[in-house]
């Protein structure tokens, strides 16, 4: 609902945050000094045929300006904050497992762009794990460990109509990536930055000192509470993100669009591909992707026994990434039941019913392992013993999900 009160003050924020005066407002404008003060102290508005230029000059449409969807503070350090397009409620899913940041940062963008279809009763875009799983098994996230393809790639922007554009540190100089990322924001969209290392992933929709410090929020691996609440109105400083090695990925409009349910179709065939996998492609026995996951977890455990360890090292954080993932991969299953056409839901409904029992198997093993560690050999030994038993019962679980996933797709 229209608030001319809430309107003015709009005005006067966008127009401080951009360093603009009232009587250059009025200049450009050709009104009065007096004009703009009584539309931000909201006693009169803009015609309408001067909305159009105003929008022009702060940089904003017309709605952002009229229909203000976050307020930002009078005294904030910066040179340009983009504001949600969309009002968005608090987080109101599961605060864990959400330990995966791509996905989470996949989620914030939606949110970020006003594109939440689904809203609560006061109108704001409902934030919870719907999207979180969508996107942890179209970046592949969920099918496997440790690993996943490229953030942007393929579909995971395009579901929200977006495209992007991403560049490395490797090629390109620090000025450059300051003063892309500083054009993608002033054009109206985030950018984010992705370290090379193990740091956290920054979605921006601000930046003061030309660039030099973003204003945003950050995501990363293993933090389930920064991948859940997301306040783009308490965003946070990012000093000297530009030094770090890094991949810039600038959010872009895009006029391909793909459906969640070919998306969807897509992910399923993919995720069959990469769980069905038997050949180890990776440096680490517990990183990679596929049944061959649990060969290598029971020959870890093997070689734990011969040196006589006392502590279970290839149990955490192992354990955590394979429940969480499992329990995805159950929830993508489930929401496909009611996305994708042409499937066979029995067969769907089987798979999902056996990854069911999978998890149920590795709750129980977390909460009879995972409060204390062995007193001695003897018990490491025990607890190895009864984690093989379950490594086995769990693949071939596995095993008869992925044989009633495939008769579901059709494969």
């Amino acid at each position: 609902m229209f608030d001319s009160c809430k309107a003015g003050k709009q005005i006067a924020l966008l127009r401080k945050s951009r360093g603009i005066k009232q009587e250059e407002l009025a200049r450009r404008l050709s009104v009065s000094p007096q004009a703009v003060s009584k539309w931000e102290n909201g006693h009169t508005m803009p015609e309408v045929s001067m909305l159009v230029e105003l929008s022009i000059i702060l940089g904003v449409t017309i709605d952002e300006i009229l229909l203000p969807t976050g307020m930002i503070p009078v005294n904030a350090n910066f040179e340009h904050v983009l504001l949600p397009y969309g009002e968005i409620a608090d987080f109101s899913g599961r605060k864990w497992p959400r330990s995966m940041a791509r996905p989470a940062v996949l989620s914030a963008i939606k949110l970020f762009m006003g594109l939440e279809r689904h809203k609560d009763s006061r109108n704001r875009q409902v934030n919870d794990d719907a999207e979180y799983i969508l996107q942890s098994a179209f970046t592949s996230t969920c099918f496997g460990y440790s690993w996943g393809q490229d953030m942007f790639e393929k579909n995971c922007l395009a579901v929200y109509g977006l495209s992007c554009e991403v560049y490395d540190s490797d090629q390109h100089s620090v000025e450059t990536l300051m003063y892309l990322a500083k054009e993608n924001i002033l054009k109206g969209y985030p950018v984010v930055v992705e370290p090379k290392e193990y740091e956290d992933i920054i979605l921006a929709s601000g930046f003061s000192y030309n660039g030099k410090i973003l204003k945003g929020i950050s995501f990363l691996d293993g933090d389930d509470d920064k991948n859940s609440v997301m306040s783009f109105n308490q965003l946070n400083d990012y000093p000297g993100w530009y030094k770090k090695k890094i991949k810039l990925i600038l959010i872009k409009p895009s006029a391909d669009k793909m459906s969640v349910e070919d998306a969807c179709k897509e992910a399923l065939r993919e995720g069959y591909r990469l769980l069905s996998n038997e050949v180890h492609q990776f440096d680490q026995p517990l990183v990679g992707y596929g049944l061959v996951i649990y060969e290598n977890w029971r020959d870890e455990l093997r070689m734990e026994n011969e040196k006589n360890l006392e502590t279970i090292d290839c149990l955490y954080p192992h354990i955590f990434i394979h429940y969480e993932n499992k329990m995805c991969i159950k929830q993508f299953l489930e929401l496909c039941l009611h996305t994708v056409t042409g499937i066979d839901k029995e067969s769907l409904e089987a798979a999902i019913s056996k990854y069911g029992e999978l998890i149920d198997i590795f709750e129980k093993a977390m909460k009879d392992w995972l409060t204390e560690q062995p007193k001695d050999i003897a018990a490491a030994r025990s607890v190895r013993q009864g984690f093989d038993y379950i490594l086995r019962r769990s693949k071939e679980l596995e095993t008869e999900a992925l044989y009633k996933w495939a008769s579901g797709i059709k494969l």
